[in-house]
């Protein structure tokens, strides 16, 4: 069993043309926050440790979202389409909490944003798992990004005292 985060789309939630135009801003943000991903790793890291095209080309070159991790580091690729009607009413994407998990959050937060009541996101993880990656999709498009509320509060372990 893997870490996995869950999407699901309601193209009803608002006219066609306005919600395509908010899915188009919210593809070329999150291409955005990859790329500044993928840089900021090869700072680190000397490798960008994601694959895919979105990682990779220029910003707006391909439509829709394509990324994965490197090598043993990549489980499902974490795709959404060119148009915001070529989804899959529901899907998923696996990560295993491996370093493009990153990217998955970031861009899901950034969906939630734009879209609203279009999209439903939710999550294995809870809040705290995405807090670092929301916080760095709003630095990187210098706005406020935030959790989507459908991801539950940290989740506390408490211990009995026999």
């Amino acid at each position: 069993m893997g870490y996995t985060h869950y999407w699901s789309f309601n193209f009803n939630a608002g006219k066609s043309a306005d919600l395509e135009k908010k899915y188009q801003k919210a593809i070329l943000e999150c291409q955005k926050v990859v790329r500044a991903i993928a840089k900021d790793n090869r700072k680190l890291y000397g490798s960008s440790r994601l694959s895919g095209y979105t990682a990779h080309s220029s910003l707006g070159k391909y439509g829709g979202i394509k990324v994965n991790g490197k090598g043993e580091d990549s489980c499902e690729d974490f795709i959404m389409r060119e148009h915001l009607k070529e989804n899959k009413t529901w899907n998923f994407c696996k990560t295993n909490k491996y370093a493009y998990d990153f990217a998955v959050v970031a861009c899901l937060a950034v969906l939630k944003y734009r879209l609203g009541d279009a999209i439903t996101v939710s999550s294995d993880g809870d809040r705290i798992n995405w807090e670092d990656a929301v916080n760095y999709a709003a630095k990187v498009l210098r706005r406020k990004v935030t959790i989507p509320e459908t991801i539950v509060p940290t989740r506390l372990t408490l211990r009995i005292a026999r």
